[in-house]
């Protein structure tokens, strides 16, 4: 197989041991890469019910099949089992970090033990190495990238890592950062930082019709406007317009809807109003990120202009900058932040300034007990209802009652309130790929399983989450055939998607999840909202559920069924 390495890099801190074997062909063709490769590494090498700070937990590092070869394909995804939410948890990060480790010949990196003293693990090429980190520790992530970048890229937690806050999360190259506390997992085993450099060059199995596919694939990311007139020229500032014009931005701890100050955070206003440039991942065609010529920042996703600035009712464009900066510094999930302030602000009656951001994450970052996410912390203080996630995630800023797809996704995803398990705003509000009645739960739930194995593919093969506007399981089984070797149909590809959504259901019931975590916040059904008729019926998403439970071949307690299981060649 032409782009397949075939090779798995096992590294232990406790012993020092790096052990390098062959990846099963067999594992490549279940599970591809990416997500699907790392959920069952980690599947294989430990329990559900592990404690996700033990030295036991592995932190796992995934290439995929099509990194490095095609557009929309250089990231990594790094999956291990969530502090924060104790589920199975895989994230896809932009930048350039997985090609790199597809150059060295790694399919994946797999990272168990803790270290006696602070440790980055180096590889750069065929070499790879456990160094000590003395001179890192106490560093957040741009003085340690800083540090670091001239041997390659650079994966690293900050200080928020190091004193394993519970939302704590890599940041990759300063710009890329993830959810789920996977920083806290890597602060636990002493694990500063990894740094990856690759010598080999990625070449197509065939290579004409390689070169076909891709400017096919370059023409569709034209042809479809989310993509090429709005990620390309607004990054993901270019929802707000449209998010505000339909009344999916919610504020005030969810219990509000809509803000008087949504055209001064769009795209539009802010290209008219910075000097801006891209920032591309390597092979990107779209260059999604923005970077503020004057100071040189990158400017925030929509998840950081929601979180410090529409959620707290906050107009101050400044202070969310500042409080985003500090978040890629320290390695804070800006969506988990966020959340918890405009939930601190209800529990105290009393609005959160502009001012009092940058200090307030700080305060996290530096291991305060708000840390420990928005549903651990206001449980201690017997508010839970407060907190609006799921399975310990919480929710990011598109409303899920104008969403309703969105709504089933939130609630049966297996990370938790995660919007990327199954972008349901892009068929709800973007008409990407068809357009559905947003408004409805009504035959949502077949819909969302085949939106949820489609992510699940994508994520395997580490494309971008973005593409799942443009690209489909036919032109995924192409690009594996004449980028790579491997002959997977448009099917069997979904089916691996459903292979790995299942045996994540799996880890999550193992370790103690049931169906009464397949659910979000009171507040968000009707019965338990203040603007009545706004909320989610209860009875329609129960109902919508147990559809959702029938499509996936499950019983009517979310369990999969033997027959399922036998089917995906999955032992229960």
């Amino acid at each position: 197989m032409a782009g397949w390495t075939g090779k798995i890099v096992y590294i232990n801190l406790s012993s020092g041991s790096i052990n390098v074997i062959e990846t099963d062909e067999k594992l490549i063709l279940r599970y591809l890469g990416g997500r699907g490769l790392g959920v069952k590494l980690l599947s294989d090498l430990s329990k559900p019910d592990i404690d996700p700070l033990s030295p036991e937990n592995p932190l796992i590092f995934t290439s995929g099949q099509l990194t490095g070869l095609a557009p929309m394909s250089s990231g990594v995804v790094i999956t291990s089992k969530s502090p924060l939410t104790g589920t199975v948890f895989s994230w896809n990060a932009g930048g350039g970090f997985g090609r790199e480790l597809k150059k060295a010949g790694i399919d994946a990196l797999v990272i168990t033990g803790k270290a006696e003293r602070p440790s980055l693990v180096e590889v750069n090429g065929e070499e790879i190495k456990i160094m000590q980190a003395d001179q890192l520790w106490g560093k957040n992530t741009e003085a340690c990238t800083e540090a670091l970048k001239s041997k390659g890229s650079v994966a690293c937690i900050g200080r928020a890592g190091e004193k394993q806050v519970l939302i704590s999360s890599f940041v990759i190259d300063s710009i890329y950062s993830g959810r789920g506390g996977l920083g806290a997992v890597a602060g636990s085993k002493l694990l500063k930082a990894v740094v990856v450099k690759g010598e080999k060059e990625i070449l197509p199995a065939i290579p004409e019709s390689f070169k076909s596919l891709e400017t096919k694939m370059l023409k569709l990311f034209e042809a479809n406007p989310v993509l090429s007139k709005g990620l390309a020229n607004y990054g993901t500032p270019a929802f707000v317009k449209l998010l505000d014009y339909m009344d999916l931005i919610p504020c005030r701890n969810f219990s509000r809807i809509g803000t008087p100050f949504a055209d001064l955070f769009s795209g539009e206003y802010i290209k008219a109003s910075l000097e801006l440039e891209k920032e591309s991942c390597p092979s990107c065609p779209l260059g999604c990120k923005r970077r503020i010529k004057k100071t040189g920042q990158i400017l925030p996703d929509y998840d950081s202009l929601w979180a410090f600035g529409f959620n707290l009712e906050n107009p101050d464009f400044d202070s969310v900058l500042l409080a985003d900066r500090t978040c890629k510094d320290y390695g804070l999930d800006p969506i988990s932040a966020g959340s918890l302030f405009g939930a601190l602000a209800e529990l105290k009656s009393k609005k959160i300034e502009a001012r009092e951001l940058g200090g307030l994450l700080k305060e996290i970052g530096e291991g305060g007990k708000t840390g420990e996410g928005a549903r651990k912390y206001l449980s201690a203080l017997k508010r839970k209802d407060l907190s609006m996630d799921v399975k310990g995630l919480e929710l990011a800023g598109f409303d899920p009652r104008g969403v309703k797809g969105q709504a089933l996704a939130y609630a049966t995803s297996c990370h938790g309130g995660d919007y990327l398990t199954a972008f349901m705003v892009g068929p709800e509000v973007l008409g990407k790929p068809l357009l559905f009645d947003r408004f409805s739960l009504k035959g949502k739930a077949g819909i969302l399983q085949v939106f949820e194995n489609l992510t699940a593919l994508l994520d395997s093969l580490v494309l971008c989450t973005f593409s799942v506007f443009a690209v489909n399981e036919e032109l995924c089984s192409a690009l594996l055939r004449f980028g790579v070797g491997i002959e997977i149909s448009p099917a069997e590809l979904l089916k691996v998607g459903e292979r790995i959504w299942n045996l994540e259901r799996v880890y999550n019931l193992t370790a103690g999840f049931s169906r009464k975590d397949d659910t979000f916040p009171e507040r968000l059904f009707e019965d338990g909202n203040e603007e009545k008729g706004n909320g989610i019926r209860r009875q329609e998403f129960e109902a919508s559920l147990q559809d959702y439970y029938h499509y996936r071949g499950w019983d009517k307690e979310g369990v999969p069924l033997q027959k399922k299981l036998g089917e995906l060649e999955i032992k229960s």
